[in-house]
């Protein structure tokens, strides 16, 4: 071909080819951008279950590094305040105004700074949202059923290994109750996988609540217990779209959790000790209850006065088990020493009064009605499972505990919150 044919060619094409880099393209998301999105997936899902504690603090300085990261590319990218950002930010300034209206010093005000991870909310999203693809359903179960593993393998060796009485116990970095309520959460949360796979490899995602029934037996949490057919019931109804499926799947569920009850029964375990025992008191018409149930009733009579005593802005977080001591009688003084009321609502109302319960209303409703606003793509249905296992597991585990008022918990709320709405979506920002 003549150089006079080619430049003609190439002009032909040319405009062709203009038209073509002028398409909107699915924004290129930086390595670094890509590790730091790695990381706190891995921190929340696949290892918070071993680091107990100390997740709220990677998870910080993970969100630290996400806030400073987009603050150096403000130019490139933009971020977005949605439904579910107004709503954090709302949330974290109730909890502000009441530590402020209740403070008697500056220190009285640092209780409420674990709660910041709530306005780091925007950032987090617009990290997710710029990877979002029609597959990340089965990457964010994927990790997951990882992350129960973990768990479990941890809980068997404080049990068999070090000897513990209950999984978690007498560790420094987290104890039984954080342990197995992590674990649960993250195991329900594979089972996302079941719906977003096909084919028979999709069953191996119901491993991942049975892998929780493990962590919750070694560790002896009766409240994980009880919470765990209350999430398969959400996901019988949210998952399976053919209700004989979601019977059956329900059903090899239970079956599972027989043979692990039994099982852990057979070796000692706390909680399914207590269950059967418990269930053949009620059966010879006796009381079940033990002395966890009764000091937790005692610290709650004394919760309900106290946020009587202040109903509008608290006592303050510095001052939530001391507000309850002129409610208890001497014998029972000893019960102010515990770290928390054991109730997320009696926590927020004692110590925030009812900003702090509005605060708890709105942190519990967010992921659901944020969800109802996102688009109906392919990852609605599974998005909206988890969002509602999110919901329900933090009500159910913070009837008996602490929950969304504990940092962890409450820092792993938000990250699991954004990668739901953000990331287990089809269209990227």
């Amino acid at each position: 071909m003549r150089i006079g044919d080619k430049v003609e060619a190439i002009s032909r094409v040319a405009p062709e080819l203009l038209a073509i880099t002028e398409l909107p393209l699915a924004p290129a998301t930086p390595r670094f951008e890509t590790l730091l999105r790695r990381a706190v997936l891995v921190t929340a899902i696949g290892l918070s279950s071993i680091l107990g504690y100390l997740t709220a603090h990677a998870l910080f300085f993970l969100f630290g590094a996400v806030f400073v990261y987009f603050i150096v590319t403000q130019r490139a990218v933009r971020l977005r305040f949605e439904l579910p950002d107004k709503l954090f930010i709302a949330a974290f300034t109730l909890l502000f105004v009441s530590a402020v209206a209740t403070a008697r010093q500056p220190a009285d005000l640092v209780p409420v700074l674990g709660f910041s991870t709530m306005l780091l909310y925007a950032p987090l999203a617009t990290l997710f949202r710029r990877a979002a693809g029609a597959s990340n359903s089965r990457k964010v179960a994927d990790f997951a059923l990882f992350g129960t593993a973990a768990g479990m393998l941890l809980a068997v060796f404080y049990t068999y290994v070090l000897g513990a009485e209950r999984a978690g116990m007498g560790s420094a970095i987290t104890d039984p109750i954080r342990l197995s309520n992590t674990a649960l959460i993250i195991g329900f949360f594979a089972m996302i996988g079941a719906a977003a796979s096909s084919g028979r490899q999709r069953f191996i995602y119901l491993l991942g609540p049975l892998m929780a029934l493990v962590v919750i037996f070694a560790s002896g949490s009766r409240a994980a217990l009880v919470a765990f057919p209350i999430l398969l019931f959400v996901g019988a109804v949210l998952l399976v779209e053919h209700k004989a499926k979601a019977l059956a799947i329900s059903l090899l569920l239970l079956v599972g959790f027989g043979i692990v009850a039994y099982v852990a029964d057979l070796v000692g375990a706390r909680s399914s000790s207590a269950m059967f025992d418990a269930l053949s008191m009620l059966a010879g018409g006796e009381d079940p209850a033990d002395l966890g149930t009764d000091v937790r009733f005692i610290l709650y009579r004394a919760g309900v006065a106290a946020y009587l005593d202040a109903p509008i802005f608290g006592h303050g977080w510095g001052q939530l088990m001391q507000s309850i001591v002129p409610h208890l009688a001497p014998e029972n003084l000893v019960h102010a020493r515990l770290p928390h009321l054991h109730d997320d609502a009696l926590n927020f109302g004692v110590a925030a009064g009812v900003l702090g319960l509005a605060t708890y209303l709105v942190l519990l409703v967010l992921p659901i009605v944020s969800c109802l606003f996102s688009p109906r793509d392919s990852q609605y249905r599974t998005r909206l499972y988890g969002c509602s296992l999110l919901a329900v597991s933090y009500f159910v585990l913070g009837l008996p505990d602490t929950m969304l008022s504990f940092p962890m918990h409450n820092a792993l709320y938000v990250v699991l919150t954004a990668m739901l709405l953000n990331y287990c979506r089809d269209e990227r920002a």
